[in-house]
C-alpha cells in the first residue's frame, strides 16, 4: 500500500508541473452519433460488436444494428423481425455467435441471423414469467451456460437444450433499497462468477454451489464502498474491479476492498462516484463511465484522466452522464450516454480540432467568419474575423478580444478584418474592409490607423486584401482594385504600384489589374504578386523588371489566383479557381493539378506546408494534403471534423510548433499533421440487402434467398427477374471515403469502379450461374482488401429446364418413332400398291402419249391451216387485182355484175383466210387493235352489201337498217368487218330459204358523257338450244343438233368475233329460241374522231399521171429499172406484165438471186416478197441497205402476213415501204413512182457543187497567212477522217509544239480543237444550204461515224444535226421571194 501511495504522490507532482492539455492537439477527440445520424434514441444502455463486425446499440427506444454507414432499427411491433420490447437493457454474444437481448418487460430474445429477426426464448417452459421479465444482466460461464439476472431472480440457461435452472441467492434480511435486482454478472479468469446486485456483491462457489456475499459497512473501510454494484471487470494482472454508486473498488486476495473515490475535484481523481459501466482497454487502462463523464484509470499508477463535456471543445463528449462503454477489437472506443447518443473515439481517424463561434461565450469566438491568423512571439495566435481581432491562448483555448476603434466608423461597430501580419519589430498589421490599415503595438495595445487620403501620401484604398514584407523589411499591402501600397519604415511613407498612374508622385504602373489577392517574397528576393483575373506578375526589385505569367503564356491553371506560397525548397505554388499550379523555373511554365488528379475541390483558398514537406490546401469542400513528390492527394471532409462551410481565401497559418490553422465560414480548424494517423483500410465488405424487381427480398422458403443476404451463400432467381445488391464496407473510421468495385463474374468482362456507390443493379441476365464479387479501397490505386463473393443462379425458363429438354427428347424420340412407323407402313402400302401404280402409270403414259399426239396434231392442223392461208392470199391477190383493174374500166352489159360478184366473193375468201390467221394470233396472244378514224355507219352498210348475192342465191331476204346520221369514230375496220362477216355468215348459214336476216345499227348513250354503237344481227333460222347458247363462243365448239347444216363450220368464227369485240372494249351476247331464230347483240364504245378533212389517205396516182408516164417513158433505155423478187411464178409474171409498160423489169425467183441481180443490174428499185426460199425478203432488205453500193436503192416489201409487228419488222431492216397481199395495184404503182422521184431528187442534189468564195485581202500579216494556209489545207483534206496535227504541222513547216502554242496564242484553241471546229462549221453550212442528209455530211466533213459527228455537233451547237438542219431549212423556205 505504501508503494502505491508513493507512486500516486509522484504522479500528482508530475501532472501539476505540466499543463493538463496542450490546446494545439487534444489527446482524445470524440465524434457524435445521435438521432440526427439515424440512431433510434439518444439513451444508449448497452453496446456490443458481433463476430461479423457489426455494431449493436441497445437504446431506450429500440435496438440498432450499425455497419458504419447505415442503421437497421429493430422495434417492437414494427415488423416480423421485431424485439419484444423497445427498451433494451442488456446484450450479450455467446461463444457460438448468437446475440442475446434482454429487454424491459419483454423477456429474453435471441437474434436469428439467418432470417434477420429476433425470436423470444421460452426454454423448457419451466420459467412461465420469462416473457414478461426485465433482463438486467447476461453472462456466459466457462461451461457455455448463460446466467440471466432479473428482478428478484437469477437463472442459468443451457442454450443447447433450453433447460432453465433457477439459482437461489441469499437475500439480506432487510431490504431498504427496494426489490432485489441483479445488476451485473462477470466470470473472471479463474472461472469465478461474480454477481453484482443492489444489495451487495455475491461470489458463486462452484464446489459448494453456494454464494458468498460482500456488502457495505460504514464501520469498516476495507469493505465494499456501496451495495449497488453496476459494473465488474478484471484487469490484465487479474485484479477484479467493481464499480458502485459510491466509487471504484478493487478486490484484494485477502478478501478486502481498496476504494477509490472522487475528492476535491482533483484532475487525477475520479470525477464522480456513481459508476455505471467499465471497460478494459488494450493499453491496460480501465475506461470508467460515471455520472460526471469518462475516467481513464491506470491500475499501475492508480491515477485518473478525466474526459468531460466541454462546450468550447467540439471534440469533447456531449454529455457527462455515461451509461455504457465498449472498446471493439479494432481499438475504437464507443461511449453510450444518457441523453446525447454515442461518443466515438477512433485513434485511426484523422480528426481535426474545430473551433466554432459562440456569441454567448465571452472568451469564445465572436464571429463564425475567420479571415486571418498571425502568431506572436509567445506562441499565441491572433485571429482576425469580421467582428475584429482576438488573441487565442493556446494553453487554455480561450480568446481575448482586442478593442480597436476605426475613425471611419461609429464607436462600437464591428471591424471586418481581412488580413494580419506581424513585422520584425513585433507590430501587428491588420488590413480591414472599408476601414484601411492598422498597425498595432502588441505590448501596449496601442495602434495607428492608415486610410486613403486621396492625395497619394496614404494608402490607395481602404479595402485591404493581403499584407507581407520583403527582404528589406518593407510592408507590402495588397488592395481591392487599387494595386499595392508599400510602406517604408525608414521614411515612414507609402509608395504605390497601381494598374493606372496615380495622383501621387510615387506611383508606378502595375502590369496586372489592381485586384491583388496575395503578395509573397521569393527566395531570390523577387516579389510575386497574384491578381484576381490577370494572373501573376513577378517584380525584380533590384532592376525594377516585371515578368507577367498567365494562363495563355505560361499554362497557369487559371488567371484568377487566390494565393501564392513559397515552399521550403524555394518552389512557388499558386492556388487558383481551377486547382494548384507549380512554377517550373527551367521551362518558365506552370504545372497544374486539379480534380482530375485527385484533388477534392479545385477552388483552392490557401496553401501551407508542414514539417514533412507536404502541402496542405483549404478548398470549398474540405482540406486536402498533397505529396508533390509522389503526386498523391489525401482529402479530408466533415468525417474528419472539417467544417462544412467554405474556407476563406488566404486564411491560415503554420505555427512554430507545427500546427496548421485554417479559417472559414464556420470558425477554424487546427491540427498537427505529424500526429494524424495514416490512412486506415476499410473492413470487409458485407452484403446489406437484395432487391428483386424493385422489392426488398426477405429470406424464406419461397424466396430467392433462404437466409439473410449478409450470410447467404447463394441467390436463386427466376428467368427475367431484375435484381440489385446493396453492399457496404464495415468501416467505422471514414466510411464516406470508401471506394467500391464490383463485377458479376461470367457477365461483366471487367471490374466496375463506381466510387462510393453502394448498389449494383443488373437486368436481362441469361440463365446460368454467376459469382457476384465486390471489394473496397480507400484510394483508387490499392485494391488489396478481401473480395466478398456470393453465387447468383438464374434459373432457366420452363422451356429451357432439364425437364423441358427431357420432354423435348421424349417428344422428338416419339416423333421419330412415329415417323419411322408411319414410314414402314407407307413403304408397305407403297409396296402393296406398286402393281396397281405400275398399271395405272402405264395407262397414264398411254393417255399422255395420246394427248401429246392429239396436241401435236392440233398444232400441225393450225400450222397447216395458217400455211394454207398464206398460200391462199397470193391466188386471192391474183383474183382481186385483175378484177379491181377491170372494174376501173368500162365493162359492157352484165359483165360488170359478174365482176362485182367475183370481187365480193374474193373478199369473202380473203376474210376467211384472215380469220385463220387471226385464230393463230389468238393462240399466240398477238391480236392488237389498229384504230383509224372513219364513218362507221357507211362502213357497216358497205360490209353488209357484200352478202347481197349470197342472199339472192339462198333466197333469203337481207334487211339492213342503219342509222342515216353520220357517225365518225375510231375503230379497226379490218376487225369490225370480220365481226360483221362472221355474224352474217352464220345467219345465212343457218337460215333456210324464205327466211329473213336483218342488220340494224344505232348509236346509244352508254353514260352521260359517252356514246356507244348498238349492232344487232337477227335471223329466222333454226335457232340454238338453250344448253348450247352459253358455249357457242368457245373455240372449236359445235352444236350437237342433228341438223346437217349445223356442222358446216369450223367452230372458230364466233370465238374470233368475241375476241375482236372485246378488243374494242365491247360486249356480245346471243339470244335464241330453237326453231324460231337467233339474235346477236354487239355493243361497242365509240370515241369521236376529228373532221373528215383531217384524215390522211395514201396518195393514189390518177389515170392522167399514168398516161403521162407511158408517154414520157416509151424509150426502154430511159425507163427506171425495177427488180421483182417473188417465188410465186404466176404472181411474179402478173406483176411483171402490168409494170413493164412503165419500168424496165428484172425478175428473180428468190432472195439470193435477187441480191445477185441487185449488184449486177444497178436497179433503181426492188419489190420483194418476204416468204421465199434460200433467202427471205427481210434478209435481202438488210443486205441491200447494209452495202454501200446499194444502200441508196429503195425497197418495197410484199407479204401475205398481216399485223403491225410484221410491218415494223420489215421497216426496221431499212425497207422504204410495206404492202400486204392482196393490195391495190394502183397503190403499188404510186409507191414505186414516189420512191423513184425521191431518189432522183437526191441524186440531183448530190451533183451540185458548193462554192466557197473568200474575200480578197490586200495585206496579210504572218498570222493571217498562217491561218489561211491552215484553213486551205483543212478544206483540201476536209473529207479525210485521218487528218492529224502531225500532218498539219508538216504542211506549215512547224513542229507540233510550236504549232500548238502558236494556234493557242492566235485563236485560243489547240490544233485538235481548231481542226474539229472548222469541220463543224463546214458541216453546219452544208446542213443549212445543201440537200445532203446527216450521214452524208458527216462523211463529207471527214468524221468517221455519223454517231460521233452527232455527239460533238450537239456539244458545239447545243442541238443534234437533224434538228439544226430542220430549223435552218424551214427558215430558208419562209423567207419572202424578192420581186423581179
Amino acid at each position: 500500500m505504501l508503494k502505491f501511495k508513493s507512486c500516486y504522490i509522484l504522479t500528482c507532482l508530475l501532472f501539476l508541473c505540466v499543463p493538463s492539455q496542450i490546446y494545439g492537439q487534444a489527446a482524445i477527440n470524440f465524434t457524435s452519433i445521435t438521432i440526427k445520424e439515424g440512431l433510434s434514441s439518444n439513451t444508449v444502455n448497452t453496446i456490443i460488436k458481433d463476430r461479423f463486425g457489426l455494431m449493436w446499440f441497445g437504446t431506450g427506444n429500440g435496438l440498432n444494428k450499425f455497419d458504419g454507414s447505415n442503421f437497421v432499427i429493430y422495434r417492437h411491433g414494427a415488423s416480423g423481425n421485431s424485439i419484444p420490447s423497445n427498451e433494451v437493457l442488456s446484450m450479450f454474444e455467446d461463444k457460438s455467435g448468437r446475440i442475446w437481448v434482454g429487454t424491459s418487460g419483454g423477456g429474453l430474445s435471441y437474434y436469428n441471423r439467418k432470417f434477420d429477426r429476433f425470436e423470444p426464448f421460452r426454454g423448457d417452459g419451466s420459467w412461465p414469467e420469462i416473457s414478461d421479465i426485465s433482463v438486467r444482466a447476461i453472462c456466459q460461464d466457462h461451461q457455455g451456460k448463460l446466467w440471466v439476472g432479473t428482478y428478484e431472480d437469477l437463472r442459468i440457461i443451457d442454450p443447447k437444450t433450453g433447460r432453465i435452472t433457477p439459482v437461489k441467492i441469499p437475500e439480506p434480511d432487510k431490504k431498504d433499497a427496494g426489490a432485489f435486482v441483479v445488476l451485473s454478472l462477470f466470470e473472471d479468469s479463474r472461472q469465478r462468477m461474480w454477481v453484482g446486485t443492489n444489495y451487495g456483491l455475491y461470489l458463486y462457489e462452484w464446489s459448494s454451489n453456494s454464494f458468498k456475499r460482500f456488502s457495505h459497512n460504514e464501520q469498516d473501510r476495507y469493505v465494499l464502498s456501496n451495495n449497488t454494484v453496476k459494473a465488474i471487470i478484471e484487469d490484465r494482472k487479474g485484479s477484479i474491479w467493481f464499480g458502485t454508486y459510491d466509487g471504484l473498488n478493487k478486490w484484494t486476495d485477502d478478501g478486502h476492498f481498496e476504494i477509490f473515490r472522487s475528492g476535491n475535484q482533483s484532475p487525477l481523481g475520479l470525477d464522480n462516484n456513481a459508476i455505471f459501466t467499465m471497460c478494459l482497454a488494450k493499453d491496460g487502462k480501465i475506461w470508467i463511465g460515471t455520472e460526471g463523464g469518462v475516467n481513464l484509470f491506470d491500475p499501475q499508477l492508480e491515477v485518473f484522466q478525466q474526459l468531460t463535456a466541454d462546450p468550447r471543445n467540439a471534440g469533447s463528449l456531449k454529455s457527462n452522464s455515461i451509461r455504457s462503454i465498449f472498446i471493439d477489437p479494432a481499438g475504437i472506443y464507443w461511449v453510450g450516454t444518457f441523453t446525447e447518443g454515442i461518443g466515438k473515439y477512433d485513434p485511426h481517424l484523422a480528426l481535426f480540432n474545430h473551433k466554432k463561434s459562440d456569441p454567448f461565450d465571452p472568451l469564445g469566438l465572436k464571429s463564425p467568419l475567420v479571415t486571418a491568423f498571425a502568431e506572436c512571439s509567445s506562441g499565441d495566435i491572433f485571429v482576425g474575423t469580421d467582428a475584429g481581432i482576438a488573441l487565442l491562448d493556446k494553453k487554455t483555448g480561450l480568446l481575448h478580444s482586442y478593442d480597436i476603434q476605426s475613425k471611419l466608423k461609429r464607436r462600437g461597430s464591428s471591424l471586418a478584418v481581412t488580413s494580419l501580419y506581424i513585422d520584425r519589430k513585433g507590430n501587428l498589421w491588420a488590413g480591414t474592409y472599408h476601414n484601411g490599415l492598422f498597425r498595432i503595438d502588441t505590448a501596449t495595445h496601442r495602434y495607428v490607423q492608415y486610410t486613403a487620403d486621396g492625395n497619394g501620401h496614404g494608402i490607395c484604398s481602404n479595402d485591404i486584401t493581403c499584407i507581407n514584407a520583403d527582404a528589406s523589411g518593407r510592408i507590402w499591402i495588397g488592395t481591392l482594385g487599387r494595386g499595392i501600397d508599400i510602406y517604408d519604415e525608414n521614411s515612414q511613407s507609402f509608395s504605390h504600384l497601381t494598374s493606372q498612374n496615380g495622383a501621387g508622385g510615387q506611383s508606378r504602373s502595375l502590369p496586372v489589374n489592381g485586384f491583388i489577392s496575395s503578395v509573397i517574397p521569393g527566395r531570390d528576393g523577387r516579389m510575386w504578386i497574384a491578381s484576381m483575373g490577370t494572373g501573376i506578375v513577378v517584380l525584380d526589385t533590384e532592376h525594377q523588371k516585371w515578368t507577367h505569367y498567365n494562363k495563355k503564356n505560361s499554362a497557369l491553371a487559371d488567371d484568377v489566383v487566390l494565393n501564392l506560397f513559397v515552399t521550403n525548397d524555394g518552389s512557388v505554388w499558386s492556388g487558383t479557381k481551377q486547382g494548384i499550379s507549380y512554377f517550373d523555373e527551367n521551362q518558365k511554365k506552370f504545372i497544374s493539378y486539379g480534380e482530375d488528379q485527385g484533388l477534392a475541390n479545385s477552388f483552392v483558398k490557401l496553401i501551407l506546408q508542414d514539417d514533412k514537406g507536404f502541402l496542405w490546401l483549404s478548398t470549398d469542400r474540405g482540406i486536402s494534403s498533397f505529396d508533390y513528390k509522389r503526386r498523391v492527394f489525401r482529402n479530408f471532409t466533415n468525417e474528419n471534423g472539417v467544417q462544412q462551410g467554405a474556407f476563406s481565401s488566404g486564411s491560415g497559418i503554420k505555427t512554430r510548433d507545427g500546427n496548421l490553422y485554417f479559417g472559414g465560414q464556420d470558425g477554424f480548424n487546427f491540427f498537427n499533421p505529424s500526429r494524424l494517423p495514416v490512412v486506415s483500410r476499410p473492413g470487409r465488405v458485407i452484403l446489406s440487402n437484395l432487391t428483386v424487381d424493385n422489392a426488398i427480398v426477405n429470406p424464406g422458403n419461397e424466396s430467392p434467398i433462404h437466409e439473410h443476404i449478409s450470410t447467404a451463400k447463394e441467390v436463386t432467381l427466376k428467368y427475367g427477374q431484375n435484381f440489385s445488391i446493396g453492399y457496404v464496407a464495415l468501416d467505422y473510421t471514414s466510411p464516406k471515403q470508401n471506394l467500391y468495385a464490383y463485377r458479376l463474374k461470367g457477365f461483366d468482362k471487367a471490374w466496375n469502379y463506381v466510387q462510393n456507390i453502394r448498389t449494383a443493379s443488373y437486368t436481362n441476365i441469361d440463365p446460368g450461374t454467376y459469382s457476384f464479387e465486390v471489394m473496397a479501397s480507400k484510394d483508387e490505386n490499392h485494391w488489396n482488401n478481401p473480395v466478398t463473393t456470393i453465387r447468383i443462379t438464374i434459373l432457366p425458363p420452363f422451356w429451357r429446364t432439364v425437364y423441358a429438354y427431357i420432354a423435348y427428347v421424349v417428344i422428338l424420340g416419339s416423333a421419330l418413332f412415329f415417323i419411322r412407323r408411319r414410314g414402314i407402313q407407307k413403304i408397305r402400302r407403297q409396296f402393296e400398291q406398286a402393281q396397281e401404280k405400275l398399271q395405272v402409270s402405264q395407262l397414264i403414259e398411254q393417255e399422255r402419249r395420246e394427248a401429246e399426239r392429239l396436241h401435236e396434231l392440233d398444232v400441225l392442223k393450225i400450222k397447216f391451216l395458217t400455211d394454207l392461208s398464206h398460200e391462199f392470199r397470193t391466188p386471192v391477190s391474183l383474183i382481186l387485182a385483175p378484177v379491181e383493174k377491170l372494174l376501173e374500166k368500162s365493162v359492157p352489159g352484165n359483165d360488170i355484175e359478174d365482176l362485182k360478184m367475183i370481187n365480193r366473193n374474193g373478199r369473202r375468201l380473203l376474210n376467211l383466210v384472215n380469220q385463220l390467221l387471226d385464230f393463230r394470233k389468238m393462240e399466240e396472244q398477238k391480236l392488237k387493235l389498229s384504230l383509224s378514224a372513219g364513218e362507221i355507219m357507211s362502213f357497216i352498210t358497205e360490209s353488209c352489201e357484200a352478202f347481197q348475192d349470197l342472199a339472192l342465191k339462198k333466197q333469203v331476204t337481207l334487211e339492213v337498217d342503219v342509222q342515216q346520221e353520220e357517225v365518225r369514230a375510231y375503230f379497226d375496220p379490218d376487225k369490225l368487218e370480220r365481226v360483221i362477216f362472221n355474224l352474217l355468215s352464220n345467219a345465212f348459214k343457218f337460215t333456210p330459204a324464205g327466211g329473213v336476216v336483218s342488220v340494224s345499227a344505232r348509236t346509244e348513250k352508254s353514260s352521260l358523257l359517252s356514246t356507244g354503237l348498238l349492232l344487232k344481227v337477227t335471223d329466222t333460222g333454226i335457232g340454238i338450244q338453250a344448253d348450247d347458247l352459253e358455249k357457242i363462243f368457245e373455240r372449236f365448239y359445235q352444236s350437237r343438233q342433228s341438223s346437217a347444216i349445223v356442222n358446216q363450220g369450223t367452230g372458230i368464227g364466233l370465238s374470233i368475233t368475241k375476241e375482236f369485240v372485246e378488243l374494242h372494249g365491247g360486249t356480245i351476247q346471243a339470244e335464241s329460241i330453237a326453231g324460231q331464230g337467233t339474235s346477236f347483240l354487239v355493243r361497242l364504245p365509240l370515241t369521236a374522231a376529228v373532221e373528215a378533212g383531217t384524215c390522211e389517205t395514201p396518195p393514189v396516182s390518177n389515170g392522167k399521171n399514168v398516161k403521162d408516164r407511158q408517154t414520157g417513158n416509151e424509150n426502154p433505155e430511159l425507163k427506171p429499172t425495177v427488180l421483182l423478187v417473188e417465188d410465186n411464178d404466176e404472181f411474179r409474171s402478173y406483176l411483171s406484165d402490168h409494170l413493164k409498160k412503165y419500168y424496165h423489169i428484172i425478175e428473180a425467183a428468190h432472195g439470193k438471186e435477187g441480191w445477185q441481180k441487185t449488184l449486177g443490174a444497178h436497179v433503181n428499185l426492188v419489190v420483194s416478197d418476204i416468204n421465199m426460199p434460200h433467202m427471205d425478203g427481210i434478209e435481202l432488205s438488210k443486205k441491200i441497205k447494209a452495202d454501200k453500193r446499194t444502200c441508196h436503192t429503195p425497197v418495197i416489201l410484199l407479204t401475205a402476213t398481216t399485223g403491225e409487228e410484221h410491218q415494223l419488222k420489215g421497216l426496221k431492216t431499212g425497207a422504204n415501204d410495206y404492202l400486204t397481199k392482196p393490195f391495190n395495184f394502183q397503190i403499188l404503182q404510186t409507191k414505186i413512182d414516189n420512191l423513184l422521184d425521191l431518189n432522183k431528187n437526191l441524186k440531183d442534189t448530190y451533183s451540185r457543187q458548193i462554192q466557197m468564195v473568200s474575200p480578197q485581202v490586200e495585206m496579210e500579216s504572218a498570222d493571217v497567212k498562217l491561218l489561211n494556209s491552215i484553213m486551205k489545207y483543212i478544206e483540201d483534206q476536209l473529207s479525210e477522217p485521218g487528218l492529224s496535227v502531225e500532218e498539219l504541222s508538216r504542211h506549215v513547216g512547224m513542229s507540233r509544239g510550236s504549232l500548238y502554242y502558236k494556234l493557242l496564242e492566235i485563236t485560243g484553241q489547240t490544233p485538235v480543237e481548231y481542226i474539229r471546229n472548222v469541220k463543224l462549221d463546214k458541216a453546219a453550212q452544208l446542213l443549212e444550204i445543201s440537200d445532203y442528209n446527216v450521214a452524208q455530211i458527216a462523211y463529207i466533213t471527214g468524221f468517221g461515224t455519223p454517231s460521233y459527228f452527232s455527239r460533238i455537233f450537239k456539244t458545239r451547237f447545243g442541238m443534234l444535226p437533224s434538228e439544226y438542219m430542220i430549223i435552218k431549212r424551214n427558215m430558208s423556205k419562209n423567207k419572202p421571194t424578192p420581186a423581179i
